[in-house]
């Protein structure tokens, strides 16, 4: 199972990406993905995490991510000691970011920037849409735009499309080291896009709504 983190505020769309990708990996991937926020007694503004799951399988295990391939920083201002605790092995950071990074385990991507040079105001989210197939095969960039399409209003597809078409050139350009281990951060994960073909692939995207201790589950077909 290919398992991911993500640190934000609320309101500035981690759960969209994260069911964005959900939608990406099983509805042209053809996997099966879960994703699902989990928010404190407050919203906009307050620290929030979202998950996204994806197997060739069917996924029973509805419980909070501890340790994730990608550990995904929307706000840079999160990030506390012991984050790499939420690291599996061979795993890597992405963090919204203009600073130079020495360490091998993170990746900065000025995520405000590519975001802002699009829709004029930072809107980071999808920017790390983008960067994730240029880090692993179990999705592509088309299966992101696939997801994109399938999970937000049309009027939001241009624009979306752009910045994710920006950031995977912009990682894909770079030589990142942290990621020749990342098969065994994928937990011996088998490429979903080798493994199923299209003609037998199921579709099996779910979300969990967790908001003051009780859940509410929802196909992505009702976003």
């Amino acid at each position: 199972m290919l398992e991911f983190i993500w640190h934000a505020r609320g309101g500035q769309g981690a759960f969209t990406a994260a069911r964005c990708l959900g939608a990406a990996a099983a509805l042209s991937a053809g996997a099966y993905a879960l994703a699902f926020p989990t928010f404190g007694p407050e919203r906009r503004g307050a620290p929030m995490r979202a998950f996204t799951k994806i197997d060739t399988a069917p996924i029973g295990d509805r419980s909070a991510v501890h340790r994730a391939a990608f550990v995904i920083y929307l706000d840079e201002t999160l990030v506390e000691d012991g984050w790499e605790d939420e690291l599996a092995p061979g795993g890597l950071m992405l963090l919204n970011t203009k600073r130079a990074l020495d360490d091998p385990r993170i990746l900065g991507i000025d995520a405000d920037g590519i975001s802002a040079a699009v829709l004029g105001r930072p809107i980071p989210n999808t920017v790390f849409l983008g960067a994730i197939p240029a880090l692993t095969a179990a999705v592509t960039i088309e299966d992101i735009h696939a997801g994109i399409c399938a999970t937000m209003s049309e009027k939001l597809h241009a624009k979306n499309l752009r910045i994710v078409d920006a950031a995977f050139a912009e990682v894909a350009s770079r030589e990142i080291a942290a990621t020749r281990d990342l098969v065994a951060a994928e937990q011996a994960a088998t490429d979903v896009t080798a493994v199923l073909s299209e003609k037998d692939a199921m579709f099996s995207l779910a979300a969990e709504m967790l908001v003051e201790g009780e859940g509410r589950d929802f196909d992505v077909r009702d976003c």
